[in-house]
């Protein structure tokens, strides 16, 4: 599968990967993934890269594993993109109440009501 990188820790070597897929994001953590595997003369993973990766479901969490740097600094403004959309997702989804009317109960039903 390839992917961007979103956010990465290039220290450890930790990242979060859009994917492909567009489904859930994947994990990468070479300390805790036996299988991971990124080539010691890759320089460390950053923002905005893309990466081809084998992914695997692990309990509800997606694992990035066999990490290959495609193209550095490919997509660097896809993280900010997301949250920005998102924002606009957000707000959109808030503004939109459609016609809703507000029902208050009148004396009147309340009299039939309990009669």
């Amino acid at each position: 599968m390839y992917g961007v990188i979103l956010w990465s820790d290039q220290d450890a070597q930790r990242a979060v990967i859009w994917c492909e897929d567009h489904g859930k994001l994947a994990y990468f953590n070479p300390h805790t993934d036996a299988v991971a595997s990124v080539a010691d003369e890759n320089p460390p993973l950053g923002v905005g890269d893309l990466i081809k990766f084998h992914v695997r479901d692990w309990c509800t969490v997606r694992r990035a594993s066999k990490v290959e740097l495609v193209s550095a600094a490919r997509f660097p403004d896809l993280a900010g993109g997301l949250a920005i959309a998102g924002a606009e997702v957000k707000q959109s989804q808030t503004m939109d109440l459609g016609n809703v009317i507000a029902f208050r109960k009148s004396p009147e039903l309340s009299q039939c009501a309990t009669a």
